[in-house]
């Protein structure tokens, strides 16, 4: 088995500016408040929750979505499409009564009311969610913070943070909190890196109406893997120790994975023909899920 990598404590000059600031103020990290998504706008790309997504990944294709939409993805680029909002009526649900979804004034529940943003749908932001690209590290983070951090960290990298401030929780249970408890709840949509829709919003995704795989990673490619999550697929803690809350390597303790390529409750607690739990010496990679 390999043993985990960890994140370089010095920063390489071929490695963005953005993610060596991150690297070297983790202390200073852990006391910055999540960004509110879709206040980046300094990204050239369109498409991303914040502002910050590029064109679809040329290995995803497909299309996606129900509901006052309509999403979809393919090879040659295209990103998420569909009206942003509903002009002109009142609307029911996350944006509370009396708001106008489309008016282009953020009142009620809304989260944004600008119809010209993608990553406004309903007046509600997509939250981004995608698989790590590195798939492997063993059990032995410096604890659930840490993997959060690992999150943020690839995200910079991929373009998708601002200022150095975080943005990504890691889809993980430990001993004392859930991942369902942990991660926010979103009424709109959580979306790919690529533009598809992973699931329309927190309710259809612990339901189990996954449209599409979360196999997309940091920078839009498709990335197969088994994923540490110790998660059911209702967001509750799978039973025992987490590889010691995430802190051990040792290959006499167990953790639960799931499959990145899976549409159904396998993406976070696989259920087929291979060992569930493996080892924490084994490696795998993470979710990140967009919060708030």
């Amino acid at each position: 088995m390999r043993r985990a990598r960890r994140i370089p404590a010095s920063c390489s000059v071929l490695v963005f500016v953005l993610a060596c600031g991150l690297e070297r103020d983790w202390a200073a990290w852990q006391a910055v408040p999540m960004t509110e998504p879709g206040m980046d706008t300094s990204s050239t790309t369109e498409g991303s929750t914040g502002g910050s997504t590029e064109a679809a990944s040329s290995d995803s294709t497909g299309t996606a979505g129900s509901g006052s939409g309509t999403e979809s993805g393919t090879s040659g680029g295209t990103t998420t499409t569909g009206p942003a909002a509903t002009t002109g009526t009142v609307s029911e649900g996350s944006t509370g009564p009396g708001a106008v979804c489309g008016d282009g004034v953020v009142e009620g529940e809304e989260e944004c009311d600008d119809p010209g943003q993608t990553a406004c749908f309903g007046c509600v932001w997509d939250r981004l969610v995608f698989v790590t690209s590195k798939s492997d590290h063993g059990g032995d983070f410096a604890g659930q913070a840490d993997m959060d951090y690992y999150c943020n960290h690839l995200a910079a990298v991929a373009g998708l943070l601002m200022n150095s401030q975080p943005r990504f929780k890691a889809w993980v249970s430990t001993t004392t909190q859930s991942a369902g408890e942990r991660m926010y709840h979103s009424p709109g949509r959580y979306v790919l890196r690529n533009g598809l829709v992973f699931a329309q919003s927190w309710d259809a995704l612990v339901g189990g109406q996954i449209l599409n795989p979360l196999n997309v990673d940091e920078n839009s490619e498709t990335k197969n893997a088994s994923v540490w999550t110790d998660t059911r697929p209702d967001g509750s803690a799978m039973p025992g120790n987490h590889c010691e809350d995430w802190t051990s390597p040792d290959f006499t303790l167990m953790a639960y994975w799931g499959n990145s390529a899976a549409m159904d409750g396998s993406w976070t607690l696989y259920t087929g023909d291979a060992t569930n739990p493996i080892d924490c010496l084994s490696t795998a990679a993470l979710y990140c899920f967009e919060s708030p």
